[in-house]
């Protein structure tokens, strides 16, 4: 902790004792000259010299989780705490996200668990909402032990009347679910669920498990706290409330936060939370936080006054019942210790001390580290303390090595100088010293004029897996291989046999079905093709989708032969071999300045990998927007700078070049490299000098747009093409690109990669990396389909800018877009819009995006320029002016534009009255695709609307639209492996009824709908099932359904037996294989018969009786012991078959 570091030397400053010993009831006292680091600098030291409880007050949330961040380095997140704000508008309908709920309630718990005091940094409006009182919360907050009696059924009900989401499976925090003698729980502050285990009444274990993979973690818990997942319990309600027969009906409706005043007598302020001895309201920028909750008190009764004539005054509490008014916090002032920050000295609506502090900012370096080394020497030697602070250690490490170059190049007789500076790990937002006790503190991030970043880790975001896009739902079109297209209507168990099994109900023309037991799985693909024509459904019995596969193979076969050339082309030639990771390159990549995610590691080390081969790579990175695609990038990129190559990367707007250009160097400023930027914003002499520079090859990196593939740009020594937004440049550039150099490594980047692009990774013929985990605490952005409504925009844009962020406002008509501009000034004429088009000057647009991000404006109006990578972190509400104009795959990259930092976003998509059908299906698949990392799934979903479109230039739409894009996939994978082979067999191998295994048993096969009762989670394992190859898979399976499901009945058993016989069957090349009547029965095709030596030597191995039976096929019949039972002769059967 930063504060324990330097603690020593801030008692010798006069001025900080004497903060310590200021009379804070009796006088209000206004510290200034504090920037907001010094502020919580200031917070920190009342709490660790007083010992009280501090309430640090700001104007808004993003102020509040800024200085909660600092006071983080400062004194440690065990100590540290904050509380934010609903985020809704007084007397909305909607609830705060699950994820506020739970950074919030992680707060209010540590008012009851802590023996010791606590810093607790929340905006105006945080601290004024009256809440349930503590008294009240604490009933609610359940500790479990095991060996403890507690009644699962109890505490399901428990657990709902404490609001939370009683799902079948939890898959996010503040969700329980059960399955028989299990109940999965997912409470703060853990970040991960618990499963309890019940045996009768009694919890006898207690372990973490995985969201991803519901499989338990090597944790086990002894005792377990759980939270409520509201503020107040529905047991807590007061049956007399005027709105109590809809809390009835509904329970936790959305809003229900903006009626506790109805619902509950027993409500305070947060900072009746603490006695009024042991606390100390420390006001951020009081001037501001009073300005602030005016405005909030004007809203509220606006509103109110609304509602009041729509819902009746009796069912919507009034203002000052949801927040405490003026005279309230008064009072609540008055009751506590008081202390007046800001950076300038205000007039205050009271008298005020006003001292000004000692205290000075750090001096902008910009990357000058002569200037800085300078200035550390000279303050040394007149005894200041440097401390700088750093994110990580190889920051820390290459700084040494920059101020002081290798030894390798020093006079031996030269004596090392002494480090001008101590280091820590952890970075304030802004660096200051203070004056009288001789302290600097410096940031690596105002050395290199570098944005600070906020460095959470996910706690609570939905730990979503990857969708697959085979996964059946009633209602879904379905292939068949034998019978074609037809409709998925759900599971039921049949007798086949004589043995009860599920089964897969498929409908077709003239109402018939087809029942598909679940072990056959592998015959049935989900129907993905064009969304516009609803395919026909086949006949059974005919001849026409015979006729369809047939006429499908033949073209699969020829476009299966281009793809295995174009291949070997490629493999043939011979690319650059880049060399292995150098030191510099380890030590860049440590000093990223966020935890790599999974996904980050793994498509790093891919392409690296690729980098290393001497084939020419081509590898599409798919990651949604904001999971550091770019960082990746980085490191592909600085690999060929380090083997000595040049680098080339493309991206299709000047904007993008721009940010693009702006993060390379920023994250390579501390390294030799060169980069130059090519666009429009760049003056023609200084691009004439660049063009040089490429050619000479002094120019290491050259980020540009299209201009680059012009003439006149040629690169003495290219190693690495890296395409960003790949999905925006046409086939034109693209074969140019191939052009510019075709030995080149490629990297393709992109969020929704065209269906074509897709197509080809698909199908394998460039290689995907996958980037679908959320790299930081990001939330999903909240998608809203709404018609144009002057009021719906009022209230998007003022929930944006009520907790300090911005707002996108997109109008793509250049021609009209002043008008819209103007209409909204007249409605909100508080609100500072600006206005930016493509068809501006480039330099007005540019100074239009630095006024932007300086926070100089509220709301960008704007065409389409934001659409690719424009990274404004404040920005988190975008509305869309007419969205059913625009494409799903535009759509969804402008909405990548919000939510880039830990806030929930909004996304307005406004449409008109006349909007089609087809465009309105196009905006919900864009809803329903609203969890992060969706940006593969959405380009999945285009393929479905839009078709595959064209592969390798042949119009393939027409066989994908006949046989849809799953099973095309599959059949064009056996085409290309047969063509490799120098095979011409039939693609449907071992497809026909006729020709296919049977394995007969007389078990019933099937997980019962009691033991595993969502349907869908069911068919989901059944096709999990379908696809092992092993027995270890098998017994690893096994174990994962006892962890999820408890313990398994004699069906679900038996089904992982008759797997294994039919993996075994597999290995045998058996025609049939059957355990019946106390035989087991193999029976051997007569076109494949096993050699004499093989069969001797099975033989050989077995105990029981056998004989042979040659009619058209070989059969081997072996005896089984009739007194056992039949588990243990299937068991006996599969033991036999091993020895094979």
């Amino acid at each position: 902790m930063l504060y324990s570091k330097i603690e020593e030397q801030l008692l010798q400053s006069e001025f900080m004792q004497g903060v310590q010993k200021l009379p804070l009831k009796d006088r209000s006292i206004q510290i200034y000259h504090l920037n907001q680091s010094a502020r919580a600098l200031i917070a920190a030291h009342l709490w660790k010299q007083t010992g009280k409880n501090v309430i640090i007050v700001s104007q808004d949330d993003i102020i509040a989780e800024e200085i909660w961040d600092d006071l983080c380095v400062l004194i440690g997140k065990e100590n540290a705490y904050y509380l934010p704000d609903y985020e809704i508008l007084p007397y909305e309908e909607r609830s705060p996200h699950y994820s506020i709920r739970a950074t919030r309630m992680e707060t209010l718990l540590s008012t009851f668990q802590n023996s010791t005091s606590g810093i607790y940094s929340l905006s105006i409006r945080a601290l004024g909402r009256f809440l349930p009182s503590r008294d009240l919360l604490g009933r609610h907050i359940l500790h479990l032990q095991q060996g403890m009696e507690y009644d699962p059924d109890v505490l399901l009900h428990k657990l709902y009347d404490m609001g939370y989401d009683i799902q079948y499976q939890v898959s996010k925090v503040f969700q329980a679910a059960r399955r028989g003698g299990i109940i999965d729980v997912f409470s703060p502050p853990l970040i991960h669920p618990v499963r309890l285990e019940f045996w009768g009444d009694e919890i006898i274990g207690m372990r973490l498990f995985s969201i991803a993979t519901q499989r338990s973690v090597e944790e086990y818990l002894t005792e377990f706290t759980i939270l409520p997942a509201r503020e107040l319990a529905i047991s807590d309600i007061n049956s007399g409330s005027p709105i109590i027969a809809k809390i009835r009906e509904k329970g936790f409706f959305e809003g229900i936060e903006n009626y506790y005043a109805l619902l509950c007598k027993e409500l305070q302020t947060f900072a009746g939370y603490f006695e009024k001895d042991n606390r100390i309201l420390v006001w951020n920028n009081y001037y501001y936080i009073r300005e602030e909750y005016e405005t909030l008190f004007e809203q509220a009764i606006s509103t109110w006054q609304k509602e009041a004539k729509i819902q009746g005054r009796a069912r919507i509490p009034l203002p000052e019942k949801m927040f405490a008014d003026l005279d309230t916090l008064t009072k609540i002032k008055s009751g506590s210790d008081n202390l007046y920050l800001s950076q300038s000295e205000f007039e205050l609506s009271f008298p005020t001390q006003n001292l000004r502090a000692p205290i000075e900012s750090q001096p902008n370096f910009e990357s000058d580290l002569g200037f800085l080394t300078k200035t550390l020497m000279e303050k040394q030697k007149k005894g200041w303390n440097n401390i700088l602070l750093f994110d990580n250690q190889s920051q820390a490490k290459r700084m040494q090595q920059t101020i002081y170059p290798s030894s390798e190049n020093r006079n031996p007789s030269e004596q090392l100088p002494e480090i001008p500076f101590t280091e820590y790990i952890g970075v304030l937002h802004e660096g200051f010293s203070i004056e009288d006790c001789r302290l600097i503190l410096y940031t690596d991030h105002e050395i290199f004029n570098r944005y600070k970043g906020k460095r959470y880790t996910p706690r609570y975001a939905p730990g979503e897996t990857i969708v697959n896009y085979e996964d059946l739902k009633p209602g879904d079109y379905v292939v068949h291989i034998d019978h074609g297209i037809g409709i998925f209507e759900g599971l039921k168990i049949i007798s086949l046999d004589g043995s009860d099994v599920e089964c897969l109900v498929l409908r077709y023309a003239n109402d018939d079905r087809v029942y598909v037991p679940t072990y056959q799985l592998s015959l049935v693909t989900k129907y993905v093709a064009e969304e516009s024509a609803k395919p026909v459904l086949n006949k059974l019995g005919s001849s026409k989708w015979n006729n369809t596969k047939r006429k499908a193979a033949q073209q699969i076969e020829l476009i299966a032969a281009d793809i295995v050339k174009l291949y070997a082309e490629r493999s043939s030639r011979i690319g650059i071999a880049h060399q292995a990771d150098s030191e510099w390159q380890k030590e860049m990549e440590e000093s990223f300045i966020y935890e790599d995610t999974p996904d980050q590691i793994r498509a790093s080390k891919e392409i690296k990998e690729d980098m290393e081969l001497p084939a020419p790579m081509e590898r599409l990175l798919c990651g949604d927007v904001g999971f550091g695609k770019t960082e990746v990038a980085i490191r592909a990129a600085f690999k060929a700078v380090c083997s000595g190559y040049q680098v080339a990367v493309l991206a299709p707007t000047t904007l993008l070049v721009e940010q693009h250009y702006r993060v390379f160097r920023e994250r390579l400023i501390q390294y030799p490299v060169k980069i130059a930027m090519f666009s429009r914003f760049r003056v023609p002499s200084e691009m004439k000098k660049d063009l040089l520079s490429i050619k000479s090859g002094s120019i290491d990196i050259a980020i540009g747009t299209h201009r680059l593939l012009s003439r006149d740009v040629q690169f003495k020594k290219l190693g690495l093409l890296i395409i960003d937004e790949e999905h925006r440049f046409g086939v034109r550039h693209k074969e140019k690109l191939r052009a510019l150099q075709s030995n080149v490594d490629t990297l393709y980047m992109s969020a929704t990669p065209i269906p074509r692009t897709l197509n080809m990774a698909l199908s394998k013929l460039k290689e995907i990396s996958l980037m679908q985990t959320s790299p930081k605490e990001r939330l999903p952005v909240r998608t809203i389909i709404t018609p144009r409504d002057m009021e719906v925009i009022k209230d998007a844009i003022r929930r944006e800018i009520d907790r300090g962020g911005q707002v996108f406002f997109i109008h793509n008509r250049v021609q009209t877009i002043e008008t819209i501009a103007s209409e909204l000034r007249a409605a909100m004429p508080k609100v500072r819009f600006i206005v930016g088009h493509a068809q501006m000057p480039e330099q007005q647009l540019e100074k239009v995006m630095d006024a932007f991000l300086a926070k100089e404006y509220q709301v960008l109006i704007s065409t389409t320029i934001i659409e690719n990578g424009i990274d404004i972190p404040n920005a988190n509400t975008i509305l869309i002016d007419n969205a059913d104009n625009f494409g799903l795959a535009q759509l969804y990259q402008m909405r990548g534009r919000v939510g880039r930092s830990n806030r929930r976003a909004y996304a307005y998509l406004l449409i008109s009255k006349g909007t089609t059908t087809v465009a309105r299906k196009r905006l919900e698949a864009l809803t329903q695709y609203d969890y992060l990392g969706a940006g593969f799934q959405v380009a999945l979903r285009d393929l479905e609307l839009r078709g595959a479109g064209t592969v390798l230039g042949t119009k393939q739409s027409g066989i994908i639209q006949a046989i849809g894009f799953n099973y095309y996939n599959r059949i064009l994978g056996n085409a290309i492996q047969a063509v490799e082979k120098g095979e011409t067999s039939n693609l449907f191998n071992d497809e026909t009824p006729e020709t296919r295994r049977k394995v007969k048993t007389e078990i019933d096969l099937y997980f019962p709908p009691g033991y595993i009762d969502d349907d869908e989670e069911r068919l989901k394992i059944y096709r999990r099932l379908s696809e092992l190859e092993t027995f270890e898979e098998i017994d690893e399976f096994e174990i994962e359904l006892l962890d999820r499901f408890g313990q398994m009945p004699d069906q679900a058993r038996w089904l992982l037996n008759y797997f294994k016989l039919s993996q075994l069957s597999n290995k045998l090349a058996l025609r049939n294989c059957q355990v019946k009547h106390d035989n087991l029965i193999l029976e051997f095709d007569a076109k494949s018969l096993p050699s004499k030596e093989q069969l001797l030597h099975f033989i050989s191995k077995i105990d029981q009786p056998f004989r042979f039976e040659a009619g058209k096929n070989l059969k081997v019949i072996i005896d089984l012991n009739p007194d056992a039972n039949y588990l243990q002769q299937f068991e006996t059967a599969l033991s036999i078959l091993q020895k094979w």
